[in-house]
């Protein structure tokens, strides 16, 4: 795997700086622990950039050729905007349907009322 490979050579070319500005070489031990810990990080961005990816592509913006990939930054704010708007538009659709319920009740209790006086003067 090429991500390994990377660590691998990475780490075997490594030395350590310590506070005199010298550098000490790494043990053994310590090539593996942070050739693990390289590979964690390594598969932990890889996965990040991948849900960045995915977010991009349901978060309306223009998407094309000629228009740059959205930062991460950005893609998070509009991310977060498109969901406040569309919540916005949740709320107002629950008051349109709110008055538009009442309308309806209002309007068949008139009906019932102009009903019920007919059957009142009919003999």
């Amino acid at each position: 795997d090429r991500i390994v490979m990377d660590s691998l050579e990475e780490l075997l070319n490594a030395s350590i700086p310590v506070a005199n500005g010298k550098k000490k070489e790494e043990s053994s031990g310590d090539i593996g622990v942070r050739l693990n810990i390289n590979l964690r990080e390594r598969c932990r961005m890889h996965d990040l950039n991948e849900a960045l990816d995915d977010l991009r592509a349901v978060i309306p913006y223009a998407h094309g050729s000629t228009v740059r990939k959205l930062s991460k930054i950005a893609t998070l704010l509009l991310a977060k905007n498109h969901i406040i708007m569309q919540a916005s538009a949740i709320d107002e659709l629950r008051l349109m349907v709110t008055t538009l319920q009442k309308q309806i009740k209002d309007h068949e209790e008139k009906a019932a009322e102009k009903s019920e006086e007919k059957e009142a003067t009919v003999p």
